[in-house]
């Protein structure tokens, strides 16, 4: 399912094990970073500043937050689990229960630090998964997972543009 979800310093797809694939996006903001993050650090806010998700659910599951979301075109709905949060390093981890990507094994982290010394500077805003194909080729699953996260970090510029 090309380009479901979520610029952009390109990510390589690295085999960091076996049958591992990587993806990496960031994207600076000339925006502070607490603001950034204040943005994107909820687990549900990606509704807010992704463009192809159109609703999150927000529940909980043994006590960790799971986000269901509904993405546009009608491509199906997504469930995700919180798996870690630093919110004084601003990041989350999590990985997807089911959905229609092309991957198995995903796991995930988006965090948002500041640029130089200082919280005037701006944010670096970085997304990275971890993998496995599945129903795809692994370049074809790198590119799909690729194009979520440029269309997301491009939802994130856009938003906290000031």
């Amino acid at each position: 399912m090309p380009g479901l979800l979520l610029a952009t310093t390109i990510g390589a797809a690295v085999p960091s094990e076996a049958f591992a694939l990587e993806v990496t996006r960031s994207r600076v903001v000339a925006a502070p970073p607490a603001a950034v993050w204040s943005l994107v650090g909820g687990f549900c806010d990606i509704a807010r500043w992704h463009p192809q998700v159109t609703r999150c659910t927000l529940s909980s599951e043994s006590g960790a937050p799971v986000r269901a979301l509904v993405a546009s075109g009608g491509l199906g709905t997504l469930i995700e689990t919180e798996t870690a949060r630093d919110e004084a390093a601003m990041s989350y981890s999590y990985r997807l229960v089911s959905g229609p990507l092309p991957v198995k094994d995903y796991a995930a982290t988006l965090s948002v630090a500041p640029i130089g010394e200082g919280a005037g500077k701006g944010a670096t805003i970085t997304w990275t998964a971890r993998f496995e194909a599945e129903g795809m080729s692994e370049a074809e699953a790198v590119a799909d997972i690729a194009g979520v996260y440029e269309a997301g970090l491009a939802g994130i510029a856009r938003e906290a543009a000031p």
